[in-house]
């Protein structure tokens, strides 16, 4: 349940983001929870954050990448499954 609710406040990191430039295609939720999982890969096979954040800050802006770093950072290891890419999903398409 706490993974739930992590989730719908870690999904605030990209919603801006998703239609924010007029000119480049909104991602779909299938290619958000693709860049978390990404993301939660990096972070489980040991990637310094720092390394994440700039990848995710390519993908998306820099406080959404920020933000989504910090919040894939703050997960207990225990959580760093598919998990997160499968709730994310859900979480989006329920918007």
């Amino acid at each position: 349940m706490r993974l739930g609710f992590v989730l719908s406040v870690g999904m605030i990191a990209l919603m801006p983001v998703a239609g924010a430039a007029e000119d480049t295609p909104a991602m779909d939720c299938a290619e958000q929870a693709e860049l978390v999982m990404q993301a939660v890969n990096a972070r489980a096979e040991g990637e310094p954050k720092r390394k994440t954040r700039r990848m995710l800050r390519a993908a998306l802006d820099r406080e959404a990448g920020d933000m989504l770093a910090d919040f894939i950072y703050t997960l207990p290891e225990d959580q760093l499954t598919d998990a997160v890419g499968d709730a994310y999903k859900a979480q989006c398409e329920a918007l």
